[in-house]
């Protein structure tokens, strides 16, 4: 099947780019790491030697050259380690554009799914398949942190909250669209790492958790002067003027009461130590969003909502904590212990930095990861925008109900197959009625709106040559199912979510509803009278509707409400036994039906000579 528009733009060539760039940056730091383990191992058998010659025969210069050698050993080391990282950092930089190339050939199998967020009861999500494998969530989805990820659900999930904001998003949309490195990077920062609930709970609670430390201002002036006088004494006793019992109970008395805070110390390293590495990971994403010069002033707000009664820069401040949680590390070896608490209280300092720490930023922290969240969802958006290149920036409009869409496909369905329709609705109190025969289009025409419709509200650009629209509540009844567990039949189902959209109405709320054959579970008259006496009196609240149904008795409703209902349908034709469908839409009532073709063709059914 041809695709009715033109073939979309190519981005895959800027990926295969990059794919080469990496590959060949790669290559050059392999090559040259290559050589360090060799280099290493002459360097260090030299320095041996040198030392060795120094033992036999003392002269200053052959320890000096022994120890430059030790020191380029050790220099390699650590040159060695940043090799492997940088080689590491290509690896996973080619790996995430291999994965954008999956993904605009139609494999975004790689990327989170979003299902945990699934709800049948939202009023659009579950009918639009907006979350779960092979859903829109997961084609759009990039977002390398919890909080991305939240927030760029909360967009599908609430995107009419976002309504007055459209044409500020699109153009921060457009602005991190054009910097791929950026947006690369923040995925980069985190690769590797599993996104996580617990990751914002257990750092969330944390936070807003009281203090461990009863009397604080008494634990600081002890953890100063017990050691000063500690060391006093010590050098005092090394001077012999006093004797050295009084600095050993001294060093005592300081065991004594670290071993008193023991358990709050072990409690909180437990705590912290197991998030250092995504602490540092963050401290690393802010810095990154400091340090970018943003245009719009969407993106502008959200970078000034860092410096907001900051002391310092945020990634600076999430960095002091990484560091103490370092030293809380390095306090687990025995012997680092044993002296750094008998000479220095070294736990006490720990608990009352990370205290004070935690005093003094609880309240800016949430702010700051909100702003890691926002960057982080915009840039799944601004990803979808630059792999669609093609795709139309919507044009918000606010007096009236208008929609008008030109060349209007579906996100998910591959570019060059998707059959696109035009939809141009005026007005409020507009109901389409959709009818077609079985597969020709009429659901996916829902979902299509629907989908588009979302990505819109959030800023983003939509599958259509153009799309203006008016921001609009979404509810719709498409995919209703019956549910053992709450002992709810199939046509009950049905029920209570007509119910929630009336008795939205009813409130007040204006709404596109978008139904697709209500009322199947009941028997054919009762649902022919039932959809006609539904579409009557939702016609009494100001909505705009989208009604999909084989039944093509409702299309006779244009008769008695000319100015309310339009007729829409999907035609097919069976040409020598065989079935076509060209999912344009057209307007009228259908014509032909398929579905005793279907049965026949299946072999369900016979024909009448019996075969």
């Amino acid at each position: 099947m041809k695709c009715n528009r033109p073939l979309p733009m190519n981005i895959i060539p800027h990926y295969n780019q990059l794919l080469e760039y990496f590959s060949k940056e790669r290559f050059a730091f392999a090559r040259k790491q290559n050589y360090i383990p060799i280099s290493r191992v002459v360097l260090f058998l030299v320095s041996i030697y040198f030392i060795y010659d120094y033992i036999s025969e003392a002269h200053l210069w052959k320890a000096v050259i022994a120890m430059l050698f030790f020191g380029g050993f050790l220099f390699l080391g650590w040159l060695d380690a940043f090799m492997k990282r940088k080689i590491q950092q290509f690896d996973r930089l080619m790996e995430i554009n291999l994965q954008e190339i999956k993904a605009i050939n139609g494999d975004y199998s790689t990327f989170d799914p979003g299902s945990e967020y699934m709800d049948p009861e939202h009023p659009y999500t579950y009918d639009l398949d907006t979350f779960g494998v092979n859903s829109l969530f997961q084609y759009v989805n990039r977002t390398a942190t919890i909080f991305g990820k939240n927030k760029l659900a909360d967009y599908f999930k609430n995107a009419y909250q976002y309504k007055y904001e459209i044409l500020e998003r699109q153009t921060a949309i457009r602005e991190l669209s054009e910097n791929v490195t950026f947006r690369q990077q923040i995925r980069l920062i985190f690769f590797g790492h599993d996104i996580a609930e617990n990751d914002r709970t257990a750092w969330n609670e944390w936070l807003q958790s009281s203090a461990i430390l009863k009397h604080p201002l008494f634990l600081k002036i002890l953890s100063i002067g017990l050691p000063l006088v500690t060391i006093s004494a010590i050098i005092l006793s090394s001077l012999e003027i006093i004797v050295f019992q009084i600095p050993t109970m001294l060093v005592l008395l300081q065991f004594f009461f670290v071993t008193i805070y023991s358990r709050i110390t072990m409690k909180m390293q437990a705590a912290l130590t197991s998030k250092f590495g995504i602490i540092k990971k963050y401290a690393q994403c802010l810095e990154l969003i400091e340090n970018i010069n943003f245009k719009s002033q969407y993106l502008q707000k959200l970078k000034d909502g860092l410096t907001y009664k900051a002391v310092a820069p945020p990634s600076k401040v999430i960095r002091s904590l990484a560091n103490l949680m370092s030293l809380m590390d390095a306090n687990l070896n025995l012997l680092v212990s044993v002296v750094l608490n008998g000479l220095f209280m070294f736990n006490l300092h720990l608990l009352l930095a990370v205290e004070k720490w935690k005093t003094e930023h609880r309240n800016l922290i949430p702010r700051w990861f909100e702003v890691i969240a926002e960057v982080d969802a915009l840039a799944s958006l601004s990803n979808f925008a630059y792999n669609n290149p093609e795709y139309a920036y919507p044009v918000p409009l606010y007096d009236e109900f208008l929609l008008k869409a030109e060349n209007m496909g579906h996100p998910l369905i591959s570019k060059q197959n998707c059959i696109t329709n035009n939809i141009d609705i005026k007005g409020w109190n507009q109901f389409c009625i959709i009818t077609g025969a079985n597969m020709s289009g009429k659901s996916t025409l829902l979902r299509t709106v629907g989908s588009n419709y979302i990505l819109a509200m959030m800023g983003a650009p939509v599958f259509a040559d153009e799309f203006i629209f008016y921001p609009i509540e979404l509810h719709s009844s498409i995919r209703t199912s019956d549910s053992l567990s709450k002992n709810e039949s199939y046509f009950y189902a049905e029920l209570k979510r007509l119910k929630q959209i009336i008795g939205e109405l009813e409130k007040g709320h204006q709404k596109l509803i978008l139904l697709d054959e209500i009322l199947k579970g009941t028997n054919s008259k009762d649902k022919q009278t039932g959809s006609i006496a539904l579409i009557r009196q939702l016609l009494r609240y100001k909505l705009v509707g989208m009604f999909a149904t084989h039944d093509l008795a409702l299309g006779e409703l244009k008769n008695h409400y000319p100015k309310s209902i339009n007729n829409l349908c999907f035609e097919i034709e069976i040409v020598d036994d065989k079935m076509q469908i060209d999912y344009k839409l057209r307007e009228g009532i259908c014509k032909n039906l398929n579905a005793t073709f279907l049965m026949k063709n299946m072999g369900i059914l016979m024909d009448e000579s019996g075969e």
